[in-house]
């Protein structure tokens, strides 16, 4: 029964048709590629937390002296997140500190 499969020229022509797909699949695997992906993933997200608490210290010190600048932007940022209150509430304990 395989025999008759693999020998049919409809099974032919579509094996010459994704050659070069199935060759550049197994090229894409053997290169570790997943593997690299995940690796810069990583080294962006590590590489993102020193620059993120630059930003927020440059900002602390641009904002000390103007308090209504700052509840201005706290209230921004809690109107980004849902409205389910225990989210808002959450959210507003933490930015009271």
């Amino acid at each position: 029964m395989i025999e008759n499969v693999t020998s049919s020229s409809t099974f032919k022509r579509t094996e010459n048709k994704t050659r070069v797909l199935r060759r550049f699949f197994k090229k894409f695997l053997n290169d570790w590629s997943f593997d690299l992906a995940s690796m810069i993933a990583f080294n962006l997200m590590v590489a993102l937390l020193p620059i993120a608490i630059t930003l927020f210290g440059i900002l602390g010190l641009i904002l000390n002296d103007r308090p209504q600048i700052q509840q201005d932007l706290k209230d921004n940022i809690i109107q980004l997140f849902p409205s389910d209150n225990t989210t808002q509430v959450a959210i507003k304990q933490v930015c009271l500190y």
